[in-house]
This record gives structure tokens, sequence and C-alpha cells, in this order.
């Protein structure tokens, strides 16, 4: 792969690690901001971007919660499921718009 080339995967494998290793801290390292906004506090958990794709997914491609689980490489399509409920509202317009936003927001928090 080359460096231009995001991985997702690896993008949501680290948030995945950080909230399981470090529940208690700011997942990736210290920004030097006093206060996290809402959206940060957001952007750092790994089911608001599964449940980004997800409804991306559904509504536009008319995919099920397992094809959903298959597509974005889950064990289970209950955790799509459990996603969608905590997250309900998507907030993008289309798959490209999630993925330019969790690579700059990984980006800055140092995932490479």
């Amino acid at each position: 792969m080359t460096k231009s080339v995001f991985n997702l995967q690896a993008a949501l494998d680290k948030l995945h690690e950080e909230d399981w290793l470090h529940p208690e801290e700011k997942t990736f390292r210290n920004t030097g901001q006093v206060e996290e906004s809402e959206k940060d506090k957001e952007y750092r958990q790994k089911s608001y971007w599964i449940a980004q794709f997800s409804h991306l997914l559904i509504n536009q491609f008319h995919q099920s919660n397992r094809a959903c689980a298959r597509i974005l490489q889950q064990t289970s399509h209950k955790s799509i499921a459990r996603a969608l409920v905590r997250f309900p509202e998507c907030e993008f317009a289309n798959l490209s718009e999630v993925k330019a936003a969790l690579k700059l927001y990984s980006e800055e928090q140092g995932v490479q």
C-alpha cells in the first residue's frame, strides 16, 4: 500500500484499541485542548463511525445490518444495530464525506 491510501480498517482498529485499553482517557494523544467539544467526544468513538457508514449503506445502498457488518469487517451485525441505536442520525451525505472526515480526524490525532 502507498502512503496516500487511507486505511479505514487501521483507523477503526486504533479507535477500538484505545476504547478498550484506556476507556477513562481521551482517545489518541492529548491535543492540548482544555475542553473537548461534543463533536470531538463523538468522533473518538468507534461506534460513531460505524453508525455513520451503516446509515449510508442502509439508506442509500439498501444493505442489511448483516451486510454492513461484512462490509465494515465487524464480527457481528449486532454491533451495527447497537451503533445505529446509539447514533440514530446520519451527519453525512455520502460515503466519501464520511471517509474524508474520518481520514482528517485520524490524521489530526496521529493515526498513520
